[in-house]
């Protein structure tokens, strides 16, 4: 079971896992307004976020007459973003010589707001998949 909508695999193919949810974290929820030129803010906006190369991809699929397009929260792929994040951090932390406490502590600050016991539960699971199938089709 993928954690990710049809349309936001869809961006993930044409922009990538990172870009992808670089998007939704900033438009989640709401519909992202698509540019139809390099001006003006909506084109500055979107090259600051994922780049100009992934804009030129996403807004060349994007069918003509869209103005906007809705972008899913993805609540649970958003989750397990942060958690495989955390684990990570949560390694670099031991590695550079933090006790297990002290890790958790940074990491609190560092992604809160969360409770100490739930990065200890978090860090000490399996590792969230990363791998997201992405479903042929169009995005519209």
């Amino acid at each position: 079971m993928t954690l990710l909508p049809p349309s936001i695999q869809e961006i993930v193919r044409l922009v990538g896992f990172g870009k992808a949810m670089a998007l939704v974290r900033e438009f989640g929820g709401q519909e992202m307004p698509i540019p139809r030129t390099e001006r003006g803010a909506a084109w500055a906006a979107l090259v600051e976020l994922i780049g100009e190369p992934a804009t030129r991809t996403l807004t060349a699929a994007i069918p003509s007459g869209h103005e906007k397009i809705y972008i899913a929260l993805c609540y649970r792929a958003m989750k397990a973003d942060r958690n495989r994040r955390m684990i990570a951090r949560y390694d670099e932390l031991l590695a550079a010589g933090h006790s297990s406490r002290g890790a958790v502590s940074v990491i609190v600050r560092e992604f809160g707001p969360i409770c100490y016991r739930q990065v200890e539960k978090i860090v000490n699971s399996p590792l969230p998949p990363q791998e997201v199938a992405v479903a042929q089709g169009a995005l519209f």
